[in-house]
This record gives C-alpha cells, sequence and structure tokens, in this order.
C-alpha cells in the first residue's frame, strides 16, 4: 500500500458478458472511493416529479424508507452475528459524468497478472468506482461512530474494470428484476442502455454508442466484427443477430478492443458530456423532445447527424473507415502489434475525429475507397506497431504517427474539397 494506492490479491472471473475481479477491502476505504448513480438520479427525479406523482417503480419508496434501512442495518453491523456474504458489485474506471478514464491516470484501477495470481491496483484518492449493486448496505457503514471498528469490517466486492455506464443498468436489473420495487425497463431507460423502450429519437447518446458498436461487433460486413469484447457478447446477447449469418469465422482474428473503448470512441463523435446530455432529455420539459432538447457542438461534426436522427449516416463513416483502416493498417500488422489492440484502436478513433474536422462530410470523402487513399501512407507503420506501449503515452504517440503519416494525402484531399 502506498499513499495514492492499495493493492490487493483477487480473482478473475470470466462469463459471457465479461470478465470481472473478485477481491476485499474494508467498508471505510470502500466508501471513499465509490460513488452511487443511482442515488443521484433518484434525487433528481424526486426533484423533478415530486408533484407529478408519476410511479417511477425503479425506486419504489427508497426515499421514505432509504434512512430507516440504513439504520436497521448499522445495527446489524455492530451485532455480534454480523455479516456479509453477498458481494458489493462495482464499476470502475469511467468517472462521475460517464467518462472513460485514462489507462495512465492516477485514477485508474489497473491489474497485474503473474504466474496466474492476479493483483488490483486501486487508487485511493479519487471516487472512480460506480456502486452497481448494494449501495445500501456499504452506506450504512457511514452510519457507525467514527471510531467504531466495524468500519475496517472487510467486504467481497466484484468489480467490472471500463464497463460502459449504461451496463451498469443492464447488470442492476439482471440482478433485481424479481423484486417488485425493480422495473427493469426503467433500469435500462435511466442509464441510457435500452434501445428498445423508445424509438431512437428518444436515445441519448449513450444508446446509440452502444448500440452502434453492438451492431459493429455483429454486422457480417464489420470490420470490427466479433473483435469487440465484452468477451462473448455477440453470441450471448446479440445471438439473433448472428443466427442468419452462415459465417463463422471471425473478420479480424488479431483484432481485439475493449467495449469501453469503442463505446468512448463513438461518443467522442457525438458528445462531449454524455450525462448532461442524458439528463437533458429526460427532464420534465424536455421529456417529448427527444434528441432535439439538445444543442450543435461545433467541433463535434457528426453531432449534426446524431440531432436529425441520422444514425445511419454515422454508422456508414464508422464502418468505411475502419474498412479502410484494416484494409492499409491491420492487414499489414504483425499479431501482436499494438495497433490491433485497445490502445490503438483509440488512438485511430483520434485520428477520425481529425479528419472529420478538416475534411468536409460527403459522401465521396468518406467512402470506403477514399479513405482508404488517405490512410495508404500508414502502411508503413504497420511493421513497428510493436514498438509502441499500451498507456495514454502510447495511443499519443501512434495517434502522432498515423497524423504524420497521412498528412500528405490527406492535404490533397482537402485542396480537391476544401468547403464543407
Amino acid at each position: 500500500m502506498t499513499d495514492n494506492h492499495i493493492s490487493r490479491p483477487a480473482l478473475r472471473v470470466s462469463q459471457p458478458l465479461g470478465q470481472f475481479f473478485v477481491f476485499t477491502l474494508d467498508a471505510d476505504t470502500l466508501n471513499k472511493i465509490t460513488f452511487s448513480q443511482p442515488a443521484e438520479i433518484r434525487k433528481r427525479f424526486e426533484q423533478e416529479y415530486a408533484e407529478k406523482d408519476r410511479g417511477y417503480s425503479f425506486f419504489g419508496s427508497q426515499r421514505l424508507e432509504s434512512k430507516s434501512r440504513l439504520k436497521e442495518i448499522a445495527k446489524f453491523i455492530e451485532s455480534t452475528d454480523a455479516t456479509f456474504p453477498n458481494s458489493i458489485i462495482l464499476a470502475a474506471n469511467y468517472d462521475q459524468e460517464g467518462v472513460l478514464i485514462p489507462n495512465d491516470s492516477q485514477e485508474c484501477w489497473k491489474y497485474s497478472e503473474a504466474n496466474g495470481h492476479y493483483n488490483l491496483e486501486i487508487p485511493l484518492n479519487y471516487r472512480s468506482a460506480s456502486i452497481i449493486d448494494g449501495q445500501h448496505r456499504l452506506h450504512a457503514f457511514d452510519q457507525l461512530s467514527d471510531d467504531s471498528p466495524r468500519r475496517n469490517m472487510e467486504l467481497l466486492c466484484v468489480v467490472f474494470l471500463e464497463l460502459p455506464s449504461p451496463y451498469h443498468a443492464y447488470i442492476f436489473a439482471t440482478i433485481n428484476f424479481n423484486q417488485k420495487k425493480v422495473d427493469r425497463s426503467l433500469a435500462y431507460e435511466l442509464f441510457g442502455f435500452n434501445p428498445d423502450l423508445k424509438t431512437s429519437q428518444f436515445w441519448p447518446p449513450e444508446t446509440l454508442a452502444v448500440y452502434l458498436a453492438r451492431v459493429l461487433n455483429t454486422d457480417p460486413k464489420s470490420p470490427l466484427r466479433r473483435c469487440i469484447g465484452l468477451a462473448a457478447e455477440a453470441d450471448e446477447l446479440f445471438k439473433s443477430e448472428m443466427e442468419h449469418d452462415s459465417d463463422n469465422e471471425k473478420t479480424n482474428v488479431e483484432v481485439r478492443v475493449s467495449m469501453a473503448a469503442v463505446v468512448d470512441g463513438i461518443l467522442s463523435l457525438i458528445c462531449k458530456k454524455p450525462k448532461e446530455d442524458r439528463y437533458l432529455m429526460r427532464s420534465v420539459e424536455n421529456a417529448e423532445m427527444g434528441r432535439s432538447a439538445l444543442l450543435p457542438i461545433d467541433d463535434l461534426p457528426l453531432r449534426v447527424f446524431y440531432l436529425s436522427n441520422n444514425d445511419k449516416a454515422i454508422y456508414d463513416i464508422l464502418n468505411n473507415y475502419w474498412a479502410a483502416v484494416q484494409s492499409t493498417i491491420w492487414s499489414k500488422s504483425q499479431a501482436n502489434s499494438y495497433l490491433l489492440k485497445t490502445v490503438g484502436i483509440q488512438a485511430q478513433f483520434d485520428v477520425l475525429k481529425i479528419l472529420l474536422k478538416k475534411l468536409p462530410i460527403t459522401l465521396v470523402n468518406y467512402s470506403e475507397k477514399n479513405l482508404q487513399e488517405i490512410l495508404s501512407g500508414a502502411t508503413i507503420l504497420a511493421q513497428t506497431g510493436t514498438t509502441y506501449q499500451a498507456s495514454g503515452i502510447g495511443r499519443g504517440k501512434i495517434k502522432e504517427d498515423l497524423l504524420q503519416a497521412i498528412a500528405e494525402k490527406l492535404e490533397q484531399a482537402i485542396q480537391v474539397n476544401p468547403q464543407r
């Protein structure tokens, strides 16, 4: 343990949704490094709907019962029979605004492995893990006196690293849907997960980003098909989309990228503050406006397509870009190249964002053929892809080298069509 981090031995568990780590940590420390989105959202909705009595069953009567419930749990904690054998479920590395925390940040949870044994490196000075389930159990410890030795009780914990915010609701609802006070659909809606609850006009940016990532992972024509983790997501969550695909081979065997990186990359093209956009769309005065409740942002060129509900245009640009990357960079890269891993995909998203700002968005400019021509200069980097590192510095270096490699071709393309 240092002043900034604590190391905890952990078990890694792999399941269809993805992998998570099981560990223990004392309640007092856990309360200092976590935050609770359900509590924050509940407070907001209580304020908005106080006079309307809309009966949102996701929160049930927790507002009236929460204080007494916390006190009851606190009494149990102080008893001689106190035990909590079920786990507190956390999601780390997304901040309270729903933004992915860079992996070289002091706020980032990390893991290491040696000889089959895992250790978690947990930051102590930041609230960088959201409580998915178990907030009442955990927060009850704050009801104890400051000098109570029970504040140091070890708690069983599960943590998902880099699980996109909308999936927090998926897990919460999956755990609790049998309880009458929890409405699965509403839980999905509040966290921006459920694309089936309303028409796409009402999808906040997070929902669209998750949806597009899912399509990229399952579309037989997608260059990212079955390359995006959560681990077996395509087989389990989106099975129906793959039943019509007779080709069981993966498009890119070597390419591996986290779901968080893809969702974050898509979000970066249409949104700056995901949670703020979601709140604006879900406020009482904007409830029937959908995406039109939001404003354009000049340096987010694809946001205009999002606001106009033209999701196909966004997907076509993404698909054409990654197809061009596949043919110019990935196909020439070694299997262990960082250009094929999460840090490389993040850098390539950064390059796409710059392209969208510099090169006017037209069908010709963002055709697969034209993007291949622009990216053709980057083929040379495929031979040096193993020299980078999996960090923020590595991401920045890949981005810098890619931009330098395509600079001449990009300038030529801009001169052909300089006006947006």
